[in-house]
């Protein structure tokens, strides 16, 4: 099941940042049906190996946004994003900063698999200081590039509105920095998100059940 075919229910990305597998299962476990789509970053992979992407979606069923904010010359994307397909992940999240002839290169070895999800802003202050500058260009790069989507700052509602103007309405957003980071879910996907993404407010919980609950209603 490819992101682009799924009907959203609750539109969830999971950031699955925990360090184990089992504290990943005993996560899923408790919620895996009240999410859309799963987020893994480094702390997760690096702990516990590329083949996690894998049984993961055995295991749960849910598409896979490999975060791992690509930013690199060609040669060295290229082989993370042939590791990062082989393992099953449906998606990737990449830098604009790494120019049109490396997405370019990336869509190819993606070959439809493995689609792009192009970084915008960074959600933290720091994000302002350099990423700002370029969010839009980004976005304009992420829509002539025909890439699956671009990641804005959940942080920033307004931001998202001015992005979502620049995309158009077919055009994924995901918007991080929900929960923790202070963003809001319904804030964002007011501004015209597709996907909120939300991490420790949900895996850190006892019961990320009711942690999903209490952010929807």
């Amino acid at each position: 099941m490819s992101i682009r075919s799924i009907v959203p229910k609750t539109r969830i990305v999971l950031a699955l940042d925990c360090e184990t597998e089992e504290e990943c299962v005993r996560v899923l476990n408790s919620c895996y049906e009240q999410i859309d789509l799963i987020k893994v970053n480094y702390p997760l992979i690096l702990s516990e190996g590329l083949p996690i992407i894998g049984r993961l979606k055995k295991v749960f069923g849910k598409p896979i946004i490999a975060d791992f904010k690509v930013a690199d010359a060609p040669v060295t994307n290229n082989r993370i994003v042939k590791l990062v397909k082989d393992a099953g992940a449906d998606s990737i999240m990449v830098h604009a900063i790494v120019g049109t002839d490396a997405i370019y290169e990336i869509k190819q070895i993606g070959g439809g698999e493995l689609e792009i999800i192009v970084v915008t802003e960074l959600t933290h202050p720091g994000g302002l200081e350099f990423t700002r500058k370029y969010a839009e260009e980004a976005a304009k790069l992420a829509l002539e590039m025909g890439c699956l989507g671009i990641q804005a700052p959940g942080t920033r509602p307004e931001q998202i509105e001015k992005l979502r103007q620049i995309v158009g309405q077919d055009m994924i957003i995901v918007a991080c920095g929900v929960g923790a980071q202070g963003g809001q879910y319904s804030e964002v996907i007011k501004a015209g998100a597709d996907y909120a993404i939300i991490g420790r407010a949900i895996y850190e919980s006892s019961n990320p059940s009711l942690a999903i609950e209490s952010i929807i209603t």
